[in-house]
């Protein structure tokens, strides 16, 4: 049953919103300019600087969520909450790669997603709710959104490595992809974020098929249908990977479809209900 929320005020999230906006975008040049120069030491306080800002915009981005949830607890399966929890999914996976010298580009580009995604869908996302979910909801919920952040990743960084190698080819300067070498490790990355979004996506299909009643109702066979094909695509991905080393344009191929088949089977009907017909649908 779709029911309407109360129109609760939202000055304080959208404000703590915006600082961790600001903060990620900080913590995204801080980085990707020390990437650029090659991580040099000279500028090793700077680096620490912005991860450590990085790091206070998750919490800013960690109070956002939970004072829109105190304000509207029954909108937590909307398309804006989601797409918030993606972001601080990627933002803290970006935190902990910037640990690394070799993943700070990587790091970069990741937190000006985790911005990019917080400041699109920070607005008018709380209209409708389906009501209070349980635990084992929740807990399902809380694995297909983690997956998708870490699918996410995986894609931009597929992107990114076909982008460098273009260029590289070419012999064309890189310009500021340079912070996305060495291609090696973004490599690396992208297929450790694959491998972990297939993992954790597999145990959202089994928590789905054991929590969900009535799972292929109308509403909702389209979600898993997609959902499944997303999987199988995901599971040839790495079987060719291990098989015979897929990498580059085939690799790049299969990682986007499978992200698309994906978030057409969460966000498609979501963006229509919401998006279009101002309604909100679990």
């Amino acid at each position: 049953m779709i029911r309407p929320t109360t129109n609760t005020p939202r000055a304080l999230p959208l404000l703590l919103t915006l600082i961790a906006v600001a903060c990620y975008l900080f913590g995204a040049l801080g980085l990707g300019f020390a990437a650029y120069h090659g991580n040099s030491h000279h500028g090793r306080g700077g680096r620490m600087a912005a991860a450590a800002i990085a790091a206070i915009g998750v919490c800013v981005h960690t109070a956002a969520l939970v004072q829109e949830h105190r304000m509207e607890p029954l909108a937590a399966l909307s398309l804006g909450a989601v797409l918030a929890l993606v972001a601080l999914i990627i933002a803290v996976t970006a935190i902990i790669m910037s640990l690394r010298p070799r993943l700070r580009g990587i790091a970069a580009v990741l937190l000006g997603t985790a911005a990019l995604l917080e400041a699109a869908f920070s607005e008018g996302a709380r209209q409708f709710s389906i009501g209070r979910p349980g635990w084992e909801l929740a807990f399902h919920v809380a694995m297909a959104t983690t997956a998708f952040a870490f699918l996410t990743i995986g894609a931009i960084l597929a992107v990114g490595q076909v982008l460098v190698e273009r260029r590289l080819r070419s012999r064309r300067p890189l310009g500021w992809m340079k912070i996305l070498t060495p291609i090696e490790s973004v490599e690396s990355g992208c297929f450790h974020s694959i491998r972990a979004g297939f993992m954790v996506l597999t145990l959202a299909l089994v928590t789905g098929a054991f929590f969900i009643e009535n799972l292929f109702a109308q509403h909702l066979v389209h979600k898993v249908v997609l959902a499944i094909i997303a999987w199988v695509v995901f599971g040839i991905l790495l079987l060719g990977r291990w098989r015979f080393g897929w990498r580059g344009r085939k690799a790049l191929h299969w990682t986007l479809a499978g992200y698309v088949l994906l978030g057409l089977s969460y966000f498609g009907s979501k963006l229509i209900l919401e998006g279009v017909l101002g309604k909100h649908w679990g």
